[in-house]
């Protein structure tokens, strides 16, 4: 009860003060520190710092120096003084972004028609959801600053995924436990998965590009990126496959490293739950430098946790005290990104990253005995590398071409010891080997004067191949045997365009139509395998007065089977026809595995969303967004109920009475022979039916809901800044399994997500102390696993942070930073629910974590 009422309260203050504070605000001011250097590297710098466009013509600022910019300016203030002796000027548009111009020619707040090349300020990194640079993307996006998660209290990206609204926690994640409708932690990473589709389904870049798969469940591990690294996270809440390609049906997650840090920082957390278990030990060590025409930042990180055992938690007191809930883990990671001006016309950009993970799982298979008397324990070792060199070309007319390559791996070796009263008695031994490389070339500029600015164009194309190689087996009794040994590789080939078209804009903007922009995209995929696949993508933005814009945004998506759906071998019983219901004749040949034959998943995509951000209240912003997919040709194994093969909704997938030839057909297929469990030899000609539950492209989904976000910030006194923050969202998903048979509900049910997610947040800044709280939300579900429904209760958390900063100028003292997070202050249980067995999870460990109370400190010190 008492943290349903604090989470309320929290809320109650978060909209009453956001309401409030507009009409106390002062004018925004922002610490810089930026070098003398090239103007250019300092207006991009000044961008990342106020999070604000500016848009300036590369060819006009090329050659010129910026001085020193030391201090807290407000924005304007801070461009006065970059731009101070270098006969230019900065003009805030209507649309809010400042233009830089020639003071001669007057600064003008048209960014289109006749005015030169414009580029974004941070033109390096494209806006995801869009290749073309300085562009609006229309589809939802949300970015998140690297300070901003820090302040959450997140030590890596993988815990600040779980704490998105849009985002489940099932899937690949190290809080998983068991395999929970279908989630299975297999490796020990974190991986995002928007919307419940899968992480298969949400594509994750970093800087852009692709990386390679991790395990089996074709997602990319984030938490094998330091935080440190990271500049900030966008995400694209919508279909993006026009764009991208494979995988982006549910959203696209761009990673965006620090590539502009001049000087040494070092941090140290140290951190535990206060129930036992998760101590944790963090070092962090990044180092920059900023020179003429380039910069280059590198961070080197170490982390060690212990694990969270069931013995630590009152509510799985009925398992075995050694069992792993949440496995601990040693992870070293580092990543290099850098740039640098090679002329007047090419810069060359590269990013770098390798990850090296080891963790323990311990499962007892008697809730009395450790895992080692009865049950088994996984050693896990996860090593993955990148490395993404780009060259950069300006090109005439203000175009742009980049040309980037990629290798990467992702090499997983699992060590799996069985044991029987206290003897080993099985060995198994998965090992994943992913491999990706690609090259692309693209190019982006400007094609036409349209009649609200200037139209403009990105297209290009490459080539990119995804390799797995899986060697899975096991040793028993002295003999070794194969599970699943396989190679599989997909080779794509593709070629993308993307247009933006504004009809009306600053110049020839009226009331009642500020703005209208178009946009189109498509991209075309050839694919060994399954062949080629073309997916289009339009958008809209309109903009009625200057405080409202409406997006809206259609587009089809896909994703490619995974590699392990592929190659996964085609497994083979014989089973006894009585076992099913209704019976199956004499002796039924059931088939269970991958299937080569697999296509792609398609879908179909729209959004619609609302933001309004009023002049009358400067720093608050309002945002709805309504999301709609229609997700068909799902990879699912199409009979779920092995017993109930022979039911009518079963009928495609069996064959009554084949001939020896077909069952000999078929078994001729199965690398590893077939499991006969009738107690009597093989005979192809006494066989009644072949039931082929093999993986198909057999299932539908639907899923539609609402993301509804709303923000302030602003400085409240001279010396006192407030940001306010909260969101929510609600979804509804449901999916049919087999074409013809009834929906059934996913959102809302166990070991699925919650029809209802939200967050909400406040921070306070006084100087160099800082005070945050936040509180969050995961609804109810239901337990239909059992004849009678049960409800699940929900899973509401509060979190404390603050930081205190030591003032510059203080010799060795100078440039210290204390940080301390307390996350789930109230230490909120997850919800019980029923088990058949003493060692099962008697949690929803998709939905609610077992870490319960954890505090933590932080140390840092800029040198």
């Amino acid at each position: 009860m008492t943290g349903r009422v604090t989470g309320g309260m929290i809320l109650g203050i978060s909209a009453a003060v956001m309401v409030a504070a507009p009409a106390i605000a002062q004018a925004q001011t922002y610490r810089f520190d930026l070098p003398a250097q090239p103007l250019d590297a300092s207006l991009r710098a000044f961008a990342r710092t106020t999070r604000q466009q500016i848009l300036f013509d590369g060819a006009l600022v090329r050659g010129k120096r910026a001085p020193v910019l030391k201090g807290s300016y407000s924005a304007e203030q801070g461009l006065a003084v970059l731009l101070r002796g270098s006969g230019l000027a900065a003009v805030r548009g209507r649309g809010g972004a400042f233009v830089v111009s020639a003071v001669g020619n007057g600064a003008s707040t048209d960014t289109a028609g006749t005015a030169p090349e414009v580029v974004m300020a941070d033109a390096e990194i494209v806006v995801t959801g869009s290749r073309i640079r300085g562009t609006q993307t229309p589809s939802p996006t949300l970015t998140r600053q690297r300070d901003q998660i820090a302040e959450s209290g997140a030590s890596d990206l993988g815990e600040f995924a779980r704490t998105l609204t849009q985002n489940f926690n099932g899937g690949q994640n190290p809080g998983v436990r068991g395999s929970q409708g279908g989630s299975e932690d297999t490796t020990g990473s974190s991986a995002f998965n928007l919307r419940g589709l899968g992480s298969d389904a949400t594509l994750t870049l970093v800087n852009g590009h692709r990386s390679a798969y991790d395990g089996v469940f074709q997602g990319v591990d984030v938490s094998a990126i330091p935080l440190a690294s990271v500049e900030r996270v966008e995400v694209v809440t919508d279909g993006a496959s026009a764009l991208y390609g494979s995988d982006a049906v549910a959203g696209v997650v761009n990673l965006i490293l620090r590539r502009d840090f001049d000087g040494i920082q070092t941090s140290a957390r140290f951190g535990a739950a206060t129930d036992g278990g998760a101590a944790e030990q963090q070092y962090v060590l990044t180092g920059g430098s900023r020179w003429s025409g380039g910069g280059a930042v590198a961070t080197i990180e170490y982390n060690r946790a212990t694990p969270v055992r069931a013995g630590q938690r009152s509510y799985t007191q009925g398992d075995d005290a050694d069992a792993t809930l949440i496995p601990g883990y040693r992870q070293v990671s580092i990543v290099v990104a850098g740039h640098q001006r090679l002329g007047d016309w090419l810069g060359l950009e590269i990013d770098g990253q390798y990850s090296d993970r080891t963790s323990r799982r311990c499962s007892s298979a008697v809730g009395t005995l450790d895992c080692r008397t009865q049950g088994q324990e996984a050693r896990r070792g996860v090593r993955s590398f990148a490395v993404t060199p780009s060259l950069v070309a300006d090109l005439a007319g203000g175009w742009q071409a980049t040309l980037s390559g990629t290798y990467a791996r992702s090499d997983t070796e699992i060590v799996t010891q069985v044991y029987a009263g206290g003897n080993p008695t099985a060995l198994y031994l998965p090992n994943y080997d992913n491999s990706f490389h690609a090259v692309e070339l693209g190019f982006e500029g400007r094609l036409f004067d349209a009649p609200g600015g200037a139209a403009r164009l990105a297209f290009g194309g490459g080539y990119r191949a995804n390799d797995q190689n899986t060697d899975y087996r096991q040793i028993i009794g002295g003999a070794t045997t194969p599970v699943w040994v396989y190679k599989e590789k997909r080779k794509t080939r593709f070629a993308y365009g993307e247009l933006a078209l504004p009809l009306v804009g600053a110049a020839n903007g009226s009331a009642g139509l500020r703005e209208l922009q178009l946009s189109a995209a498509l991209r075309y995929e050839d694919n060994s395998g399954f062949g080629d696949i073309a997916t289009p993508k339009v958008g809209i933005i309109y903009r009625p007065v200057s405080d409202l814009a409406l997006r809206a945004t259609w587009g089809r998506s896909f994703k490619a089977p995974t590699l392990f759906q592929l190659g996964k071998p085609l497994e083979g019983y014989l089973f006894p026809g009585a076992i099913f219901t209704p019976p199956g004749g004499q002796t039924v040949f059931y088939l269970a595995g991958g299937n080569p034959a697999l296509t792609a998943e398609k879908a179909d995509t729209w959004t619609a969303t609302a933001t309004y951000t009023p002049a009358f209240a400067n720093g608050l912003k309002l945002e709805a967004s309504y999301f709609r997919t229609r997700y068909r040709d799902r990879v699912v194994t199409p009979i779920s109920n092995v017993l109930a093969a022979f039911a009518p909704q079963n009928a495609d997938y069996v064959l009554l009475n084949p001939s020896a030839a077909d069952v000999l057909a078929i078994a001729s297929r199965l690398p590893y022979g077939i499991i006969n469990q009738t107690g009597t030899p093989f005979d192809p000609s006494n066989i009644s039916a072949i039931v082929d539950s093999s993986l198909a492209n057999a299932a539908r989904q639907s899923i539609q809901g609402v993301d509804l976000t709303a923000t302030w910030e602003g400085n409240v006194s001279a010396r006192d800044r407030l940001e306010l923050a909260s969101s929510a969202s609600y979804l509804d998903s449901k999916q049919m399994l087999v074409e013809g048979q009834a929906w059934q509900d996913l959102s809302g049910i166990i070991f699925n997500p919650p029809h209802w997610r939200a967050r909400a947040s406040l921070n306070w800044k006084r100087d160099a102390f800082r005070f945050g709280a936040a509180w969050n939300y995961i609804g109810k579900t239901t337990d239909t696993r059992f004849p009678t429904t049960a409800r699940v209760g929900d899973f509401q958390t509060v979190d404390l942070t603050a930081q205190i900063g030591t003032a510059p100028g203080q010799a060795f003292v100078s440039g210290f930073s204390f940080d301390m997070a307390i996350l789930n202050l109230l230490n909120e249980k997850p919800a019980p629910i029923r088990t058949s067995s003493p060692v099962s999870t008697p949690y929803d460990s998709t939905n609610h974590s077992s870490l319960g109370r954890t505090i933590s400190f932080t140390i840092s010190k800029k040198w």
